[in-house]
């Protein structure tokens, strides 16, 4: 039984996130769990070891993981600002006045087009696109399930897969942590862009969107969701110039790879050469104030002494999603001390085969979500495990195969902490897509359970196909084959 204690710290975080529903909680008890085991019984000594070998060195010592705490508090004063501004309800409205021979299946693209351009950040996303599109849906005759369904299936997934979001810094800095024992170089954000074309659970969600919309389909109990009285009264969120909007989101976009590839070192440059380089976090960190500067100045004149308190607000509101994110790192700093990974390692065996481990990693990481709810804490306590666990049973490979490994076991981690946004009633985000919609959270996850288990069932073949050697762009683009064909080929409904 002594030999199984490197499992505790992980069962303790889950045990918790189940009973609590609290992921930040539940994450820290685990650190601690981690640091009585590391240090003894002292309470002392165990506070002493979470604080001077863990947690501080996590933060101070790592250019990554500072940059993701200041980046992502930056993007969230930024996307408050944006949302605050009204701009995107002019954009949506001006799309709505220009004729069209079907306003159901424009104002519904719209908002899909709409959820894509917010892609910034998942939970601002939700509310944005709620508060936006639901006066306009309902005086369509769009039932507010429908719409909760196209905004949260929207929201987590191009948060997840964007290069540029409140997710990002998160992403890369635990990425760059999981991998500090990899007997190579490890470079972050190559291993992440690797990994999109590895995630067919946010890929298939984001293509399934569309294809429901052309096709009118609507699967199970979505069928039996009505729209709201013509009388019933929705909240109206201020419009403005689309310029407040778009102006400060072309500046993130257009500096963030902008200062990467100018805060390159060498003097060999080049994008590969810009993203590799040890001034991406910086790159970020100051792409992310230039762009809330100019969010700032684009604000509506009438509401600029609301502007600071916005932003306040908007940093605050991630705060929990960084205590997460802190305590991974933590998490992932003890599993090494505690030889976690080797442990998972020899209780696997010869059990199960190298090249399975997405599958495997990505059918935990689903469950686990789906219990849970929460994303950021399933990828914060699942990749500190995952991609570990890679580096020791994959130590034969070649370099070339062990990448593209990681680049997929990347993925599978993010697309299964993803589909818990999309399916538990526990998850922030599937009871603000609820809320911001005017629906119950109970009847959006019945409504929209059905079509995230498609997408999921498309991304466990997809895994299956990479299981027998297919590469990962490959796998996932038959399996978005197969899903075109499945609802285009679907009659369309009278």
């Amino acid at each position: 039984m002594s030999d199984l204690i490197p499992l505790l710290p992980p069962l303790v975080a889950l045990a918790l996130i189940l009973i609590t529903r609290k992921a930040a909680l539940s994450l820290f008890c685990a650190t601690v769990a981690g640091a009585f085991l590391l240090a003894g019984p002292s309470p002392i000594l165990a506070i002493r070891c979470l604080f001077e070998d863990h947690l501080f060195p996590k933060i101070g010592s790592s250019t990554w993981n500072l940059s993701a705490i200041i980046f992502t508090l930056t993007l969230g004063a930024f996307a408050t600002l944006l949302e605050k501004g009204g701009g995107f309800t002019a954009l949506l409205n001006r799309l709505l006045a220009k004729k069209g021979k079907d306003p159901k299946k424009k104002l519904l693209f719209g908002v899909y087009g709409l959820g894509l351009l917010c892609f910034f950040d998942g939970l601002a996303n939700a509310i944005l696109l709620g508060r936006v599109a639901r006066p306009l849906t309902d005086s369509l005759r769009i039932s507010r399930q429908f719409l909760a369904y196209l905004i949260d299936s929207t929201s987590a997934t191009v948060a997840c897969v964007a290069f540029i979001s409140t997710w990002i810094a998160a992403q890369l800095s635990i990425i760059s942590d999981s991998l500090a024992l990899a007997p190579f170089e490890v470079n972050p954000a190559a291993l992440f862009f690797n990994s999109i074309p590895a995630n067919p659970y946010c890929l298939l969600s984001l293509i399934l969107i569309p294809l429901v919309i052309f096709k009118a389909w609507h699967l199970g109990p979505m069928k039996k969701a009505q729209p709201v009285p013509l009388d019933d009264h929705s909240e109206h969120i201020a419009e403005n110039s689309p310029r407040v909007a778009l102006i400060p989101l072309a500046t993130l976009v257009l500096t963030l790879p902008a200062f990467i590839y100018l805060w390159q070192d060498g003097s060999d440059w080049s994008w590969r050469n810009a993203f590799t380089s040890a001034g991406v976090p910086y790159a970020m960190v100051a792409s992310g104030f230039v762009a809330l500067l100019s969010a700032f100045l684009c604000f509506p004149k009438a509401q600029k002494k609301q502007a600071p308190q916005h932003m306040l607000d908007g940093a605050a509101s991630l705060i929990p999603a960084l205590i997460i994110l802190i305590c991974a790192w933590t998490l992932g700093s003890m599993f090494k001390s505690l030889g976690t990974a080797d442990l998972i390692k020899q209780l696997l065996g010869d059990n199960i085969s190298t090249m399975s481990i997405p599958l495997v990693i990505f059918l935990v990481g689903a469950v686990m979500s789906f219990l849970t709810g929460t994303s950021w804490g399933t990828f914060g306590l699942l990749m500190p495990m995952a991609l570990p666990l890679v580096l020791n049973l994959g130590v034969d490979l070649p370099e070339a195969e062990l990448m593209n490994l990681i680049s997929m076991t990347i993925g599978a981690v993010f697309g299964g902490a993803v589909f818990g946004d999309h399916c538990s009633p526990f998850s922030d985000t599937t009871l603000v897509s609820a809320l911001a919609a005017g629906c119950s959270p109970t009847s959006h996850v019945a409504t929209q359970l059905p079509y995230a288990m498609i997408a999921a069932t498309g991304a466990a073949c997809a895994y299956g196909l990479m299981w027998i050697g297919l590469a990962s762009w490959l796998a996932t683009l038959i399996m978005a084959s197969l899903l075109a064909a499945l609802v285009l080929t679907r009659k369309t409904p009278s």
